[in-house]
């Protein structure tokens, strides 16, 4: 017992694990709390605290980057095939950690994310996966068939607003109710 209080004690910085035994601040405490439970923290010197959920269904994966200097979560989509990750920059945005209704915004906002991370579209012509691709004209990114040149389906990435409190805030209430439906593929 003894110790773990002087563990517990001890002058080292509260990120770093001290035998067997990591205190994680209390505005991660928060974040964790409402974030869906398939979500698995880690952490690392380049991006601190954070949390990623993966669809391997879809090779799809959804991150949570809190900067909590900035009072912002960044939360993101990658798409993870051929053992690269690429960001998905339309369902990618930050997520505002101020007012009273934060925590709610990030359950919403988390749970969207998942959804999205399950939802690798299928090629309108052959039925194959799409992968994420860019243009090289405007660096836009789309899906396009991973058959391809063979098969030269592709889809546009629908637009997909993360902070939701931006959106709704100057809207009429059935503006709000219609906003809220996940846009995806």
């Amino acid at each position: 017992m003894a110790a773990l209080e002087s563990t517990l004690h001890s002058k080292q910085p509260a990120t770093q694990p001290t035998q067997g035994y990591t205190s994680l601040p209390s505005i991660y405490r928060a974040i964790e709390y409402n974030l869906p439970r398939a979500y698995r923290r880690r952490h690392d010197s380049q991006h601190g605290y954070h949390w990623i959920y993966c669809a391997t269904n879809s090779n799809l994966s959804a991150h949570i980057y809190p900067n909590v200097d900035h009072d912002i979560i960044n939360i993101s989509i990658f798409d993870d095939q051929n053992d690269e990750s690429k960001l998905i920059k339309k369902w990618s945005g930050d997520l505002k950690i101020t007012g009273k209704n934060w925590r709610r915004r990030l359950r919403q906002t988390a749970g969207e994310a998942t959804v999205l991370a399950h939802q690798r579209p299928r090629c309108p012509n052959c039925r194959k996966p799409l992968i994420l691709r860019e243009r090289r004209s405007d660096q836009q990114q789309f899906f396009g068939c991973e058959d391809y040149p063979s098969c030269n389906g592709s889809i546009t990435i629908i637009d997909h607003d993360l902070d939701r409190k931006k959106a709704v805030s100057h809207s009429s209430p059935s503006a709000q109710n219609s906003s809220t439906g996940v846009s995806a593929v």
